[in-house]
């Protein structure tokens, strides 16, 4: 069944920004694994807009290294070497623990209590093997920590980063594995926040991203890194359905 209502059509007045931010946060939320080919036709398709704002957007997510173009016209998810994802790794660690320790000194209480029911609503999402919600409310949790730094110049950064690292940090939870969840270092985190504690925020935010990262080397670079090629897989969610822009795209591809 091609079912395109999974997406909402862009508004005409922010057509390419609709676009790009659809795409931008497939990709930040791990919905498309390394490899995986996009073509402007297929995106079009499912987003049903017509083929420019795609391209654009596309073409926007390339200089952020977010996609790669290929021979054949379309666009890629690109796959990393193990020194290329540890070296973003390494970024994540510097950049994110720095907003981290910058939102203790600044965090206010309608945060935090944002912050507490987000945590929860994570445990919920695991308990119920829900993890479209489940990735859905991490980044919602990290992105309120690092806006509540109060920079116009880490969000962006940050954001770039997790565009990068998002479809390795994604694998975690693909093909019905059980996600590595540690929420203790949520949890940590917001107890350090409330502290106005900069350097136990930072390091309980350290490890929550480090914790994962072994496993992520061992499954992904396994499976995706550009030193062993593999063919391009759909990302399934919860219960082995597929994410909602992937679904899409196979929609129109088996139409």
């Amino acid at each position: 069944m091609n079912d395109l209502t999974v997406l909402v059509p862009p508004s005409r007045e922010t057509l390419q920004q609709r676009v790009y931010g659809e795409l931008r946060m497939a990709l930040m939320r791990g919905e498309f694994t390394p490899g995986r080919s996009l073509t402007i036709r297929a995106l079009a398709s499912a987003l049903r807009t017509s083929s420019m704002p795609v391209r654009e957007a596309l073409r926007q997510l390339v200089t952020e290294r977010a996609l790669e173009m290929l021979a054949n016209r379309s666009f890629g998810v690109p796959r990393l070497s193990r020194e290329r994802y540890q070296d973003i790794l390494r970024a994540r660690v510097e950049v994110e623990g720095f907003a981290a320790s910058e939102a203790a000194t600044r965090i206010g209480k309608p945060q935090l209590d944002r912050l507490r029911d987000v945590n929860l609503e994570m445990r919920a999402a695991s308990d119920r093997g829900d993890r479209l919600r489940f990735i859905s409310c991490n980044q919602e949790f990290h992105f309120t920590v690092y806006r509540a730094a109060e920079s116009n110049t880490l969000i962006p950064l940050i954001e770039t980063l997790w565009l990068q690292a998002g479809p390795y940090v994604g694998c975690l939870y693909s093909d019905g594995l059980d996600p590595v969840v540690n929420l203790g270092h949520h949890e940590g985190l917001i107890t350090a926040l409330r502290r106005k504690d900069p350097a136990k925020s930072r390091a309980m935010l350290v490890a929550d991203i480090t914790t994962p990262a072994a496993r992520v080397i061992e499954l992904a670079m396994a499976r995706y890194s550009e030193d062993e090629p593999s063919a391009p897989r759909v990302r399934r969610g919860a219960a082995g359905k597929r994410s909602q822009l992937a679904h899409a795209l196979a929609s129109y591809r088996d139409a």
